[in-house]
């Protein structure tokens, strides 16, 4: 699943970033990255950086960036060593889906007027089209696996958590927003019931919706309140900012009864194994990187520079 989302998110990103403001490095001419023969310019990151540095702090953007560069490319490198080529009726698909990209913008020389405004060649388009098409080639040659109730009932307590919180957006100032925040913190610290303030100050209208609180995987919700809800233990509180707002989050148990792990459990299995199928095919993927000798290099220095 995860690789699917990189793909979709790589072409998500050629269709929707054209009416934006360009937010690019110097030339691209610059190499950030190399994985295997492929070199991923300055350009190129930055690409992925403008969307993601608009919802979340400037070190998570470029950790994600970074990681979505490096996957993308990673899956192509790999095909490549294999000796993976398309035939005819795959590449079809691939300039149909190519075309619709092109298509996207309002007029004949939209297509071009985005690639210049960004500092990309259309090659690096071609690359982000092909990615999903090499993942499910690379797919095809691993084994295919059949996952017991068991391990996905455990693969589901190790990587799902569940999480309340208070989110304050409000349009004061942000100091204000923030002694508020902690205010509430320490109230709920000291043992206020932490429904009644959800109720009274958060500004989350998918508290209602979800009223026993978030159940989610990896990569699922930003990376500050993930992080946020990873640094405490079950019943604890913490405080975090993101690109929403500031969140009093309490973290709660997956399996407080057995009632409420089987309702949560049968909501969430199809993601499981779509989850522990991602997890397995990066695993393979980056094995095979190993056996194909596809290395990776980063310019750590021209990543530092980056703001």
């Amino acid at each position: 699943m995860k690789h699917t989302k990189l793909a979709a998110a790589a072409l998500s990103c050629a269709l929707l970033l054209g009416g934006c403001g360009a937010s690019t490095g110097s030339d691209g001419s610059e190499t950030l990255m190399t994985v295997g023969d492929i070199n991923v310019t300055e350009n190129e990151f930055n690409f992925f950086l403008k969307t993601y540095k608009d919802n979340m702090d400037l070190g998570a953007a470029k950790e994600l960036s970074l990681e979505y560069c490096e996957k993308n490319h990673l899956i192509i490198a790999v095909a490549q060593a294999m000796g993976i080529e398309f035939d005819d009726d795959t590449q079809a698909e691939i300039d149909e889906y190519k075309q619709q990209v092109v298509d996207a913008y309002d007029s004949d020389t939209g297509y071009d007027e985005f690639l210049e405004e960004y500092g990309l060649t259309d090659e690096y388009i071609d690359r982000l089209v092909s990615v999903g098409f090499y993942s499910d080639a690379l797919k095809e040659k691993m084994e295919t696996t059949e996952y017991t109730d068991e391990e996905k009932r455990e693969y589901f307590l190790e990587h799902y958590r569940r999480a309340k919180h208070i989110l304050l957006t409000s349009e004061e100032e942000d100091a204000t927003i923030e002694a508020q925040a902690e205010e509430l913190l320490e109230r709920a610290q000291n043992g206020e019931d932490f429904d009644t303030l959800i109720s009274e100050y958060s500004e989350d209208p998918g508290s209602e919706t979800y009223p026993d609180g978030y159940v989610f995987t990896d990569d699922e919700m930003v990376a500050e309140f993930q992080d946020g809800v990873d640094s405490i233990g079950v019943g604890e509180f913490t405080l975090v900012k993101s690109s929403y707002g500031y969140h009093v989050i309490q973290r709660l148990a997956l399996d407080e009864t057995e009632e409420y792990f089987e309702e949560q459990y049968a909501e969430a299995e199809s993601s499981v194994e779509s989850a522990m199928e991602s997890d397995d095919f990066e695993t393979q993927l980056y094995a095979w990187a190993d056996e194909y000798g596809v290395e990776i290099t980063v310019n750590q220095e021209l990543l530092d520079s980056i703001e």
